[in-house]
């Protein structure tokens, strides 16, 4: 497998935790509750696999080879930079859930989540290509290995399925009624 394929599925992984967070903050906006030890499962899921695994492996092993091969690094400096940004607002984040200050953990909550989506969406687009042009197969493979290797030995602990049908809209539940909506607004639509 590709280290840009592993490091993908890591951001949808990681993107789940943070529709979840995402959950929380707009249930909390409704004026409802969330569970503290939900808040906690997902920060703890967010600092282990986010942090200590994913940008560990990446700062440490795949930033480092792509520092060596790529002319023109300023791109992956900024990436970098943006990880220390992303360990100070999750750091800020269960500080404020301990302290029990609502409004900062609501705040530094959404910092984080359009922070990291952006983060993502950004090394989705360009570690492909950086790959595939300044790392050989056999760079590209050892990167890989070492994040294999790492990811073996760590275990997600998040029950995704539990706090997405907790946190995360309900899908609209009846295809029928909507159906019949759209067949009248296409009706009226026509007859204009």
């Amino acid at each position: 497998m590709k280290c840009t394929e592993l490091i993908m599925q890591d951001h949808a992984i990681l993107r789940r935790g943070l529709d979840i967070l995402d959950g929380m903050g707009k249930k909390l906006e409704d004026g409802d509750r969330i569970e503290i030890a939900d808040v906690t499962a997902v920060l703890q899921f967010l600092r282990v696999f986010g942090d200590e695994y994913h940008q560990d492996m990446e700062g440490k092993v795949l930033f480092p080879a792509l520092l060596r091969a790529v002319p023109e690094p300023d791109p992956l400096r900024l990436l970098i930079s943006e990880h220390a940004d992303e360990r100070l607002l999750v750091a800020e984040i269960e500080g404020a859930l301990k302290s029990k200050r609502g409004m900062i953990f609501f705040q530094g909550s959404r910092r984080l989540i359009a922070l990291l989506r952006n983060h993502f969406d950004k090394e989705d687009a360009i570690f492909p290509d950086l790959f595939g042009r300044w790392l050989s197969n056999a760079q590209d493979f050892e990167i890989a290995e070492q994040f294999t290797k790492f990811r073996k030995q760590l275990e997600i602990q998040l029950n995704f399925s539990r706090l997405e049908s907790k946190y995360m809209p309900k899908p609209y539940s009846s295809p029928g009624i909507r159906s019949q909506e759209l067949s009248r607004a296409r009706a009226s639509a026509a007859s204009r």
